[in-house]
């Protein structure tokens, strides 16, 4: 009977424990007043730069000003051309939530209706699967127009000059991978549609648009759409990363594939006016406004903050495309910007290139006065390296002096070596992953 007695303090105590874990997660951080915060801010991007992990331009602005801005690597390796503040990138998938905003105004002066028939506004589409989409649908990923992960032949079509009209048979031509509204598929086809209903509705291009509704109002004349046979004054080109042979000029990509989901340019400074904007109504009302952050643009995330649990509610949004990547931040209730635009990404993992929120976390951590640890270089690729470059005893030399403290540049991640041991044998190289997979081991006995 006595244990019974025991059992409500008992329960009592998880509740309390649970509050305060929830207390203390769940509560966003304030602003530190640190004066030395552009020089921290300073000091991680060289050390990204150093690392070679980081290739763009980043800003940062707190409470409507910039405190910060800074641009690193090349634009052009081949010929030595540094990136600068008005260095022209792809923002890839940062481009979706600007489509979003160019319908949503669309549908403030009443040329277009969130539930209306794509159909409706794209006759050209075929009836029977475009009579159920509507453009909510289209907005969400919830249209059942498939997702580039299922094309087949995508690293080939995408080469190819795509006209509206092709594009939109490339389109029309799949079948839908769900009924519409039944389901969720992330699709850039979907965008793509999007797109072309602005062309249609306004009888103008996807660029005029874009000029007028967006970039005039908020004062961006560095935002375009990219076409690809066209001489771009200050235009980034995109590397990925080679495990073997280092950095090498993306694949090619023809931009007329990415209409309405991928295929603006733009630099971190015309990005910042774009997030000045929206706390005018120069883009939206406020009805769009709760639209735009709450369903259809720019999402509300929580983001982690440095080294601990801590994480903060922010409008964030990732984009990737060939050779280029682009991350957003935006903490409404502090006014804060953060934007980061990269030239250089790999193709498959995040270990040698790092994506832009292993950066943006530490900013973060910076700003709201919490814990982080500069950035390091991944141990296990700098060994796998090592063995490649110049055998296995430099490489057990490398990793003993990772081990005994002797560097302190690394960090060693079980997965990343696992992962490195199958790059090694996809190349044949089973001397090489052996005697990797044995270095591996002795790390992991000490």
């Amino acid at each position: 009977m006595k244990n019974f007695k025991i059992i409500p303090f008992i329960i009592i105590a998880i509740v309390i424990m649970i509050w305060i874990g929830w207390k203390y997660l769940s509560h966003d951080p304030s602003l530190s007043q640190s004066p030395n915060q552009v020089q921290e801010i300073d000091q991680i991007i060289f050390a990204l730069k150093k690392n070679g992990q980081f290739s763009g331009s980043v800003l940062i602005a707190v409470k409507g000003d910039i405190i910060y801005k800074n641009a690193v690597g090349y634009s052009n390796l081949e010929d030595s051309i540094p990136n600068t503040l008005d260095t022209k990138f792809r923002i890839a998938s940062f481009t979706k939530p600007i489509t979003a905003m160019l319908i949503l105004q669309l549908v403030e002066e009443g040329k277009l209706k969130l539930y209306g028939k794509l159909t409706d506004y794209l006759p050209e589409f075929p009836k029977e699967k475009g009579e159920n989409i509507t453009i909510h649908q289209l907005l969400t990923h919830t249209a059942g127009i498939t997702g580039e992960s299922r094309i087949a032949n995508l690293i080939d079509i995408e080469k190819e000059y795509y006209s509206r009209d092709r594009l939109l048979n490339c389109i029309a031509e799949r079948e839908l991978v769900y009924e519409p509204g039944k389901g969720r598929e992330y699709s850039n086809f979907g965008y793509a549609l999007l797109g072309l209903v602005i062309e249609n509705v306004s009888e103008k291009s996807y660029n005029a648009v874009l000029q007028e509704k967006i970039c005039q109002p908020a004062g961006m004349k560095n935002t375009l759409e990219d076409v690809t046979s066209q001489q771009i004054e200050k235009r980034a080109l995109g590397y990925n990363y080679n495990y073997f042979t280092g950095l090498e000029e993306a694949s090619f990509l023809d931009m007329s594939f990415c209409l309405g989901a991928g295929q603006l340019l733009s630099t971190v400074e015309d990005l910042y006016l774009f997030d000045k904007a929206l706390y005018s109504d120069k883009l939206l009302n406020e009805k769009s406004k709760d639209l735009f952050f709450n369903s259809y643009g720019w999402h509300y995330q929580k983001c982690s903050i440095g080294k601990g649990l801590k994480h903060i509610r922010s409008n964030s949004l990732d984009g990737s495309i060939n050779g280029f990547g682009s991350h957003t931040q935006r903490i409404e209730k502090d006014t804060v910007f953060i934007v980061a635009l990269r030239n250089t990404k790999e193709y498959k993992r995040q270990i040698v290139i790092k994506w832009p929120n292993y950066m943006v976390s530490r900013i973060l951590a910076v700003l709201y006065g919490k814990e982080y640890e500069l950035p390091k270089k991944s141990g296990a690729f700098a060994i796998f390296k090592e063995m490649i470059d110049s055998g296995k005893k430099e490489a057990e030399n490398l990793s003993d002096k990772i081990m005994t403290k002797q560097t302190n540049s690394y960090y060693l991640n079980n997965r990343e070596f696992r992962f490195f041991e199958d790059e090694l044998k996809k190349k044949d190289m089973e001397k090489h992953a052996s005697n990797y997979r044995k270095i591996y081991e002795q790390i992991k006995m000490r």
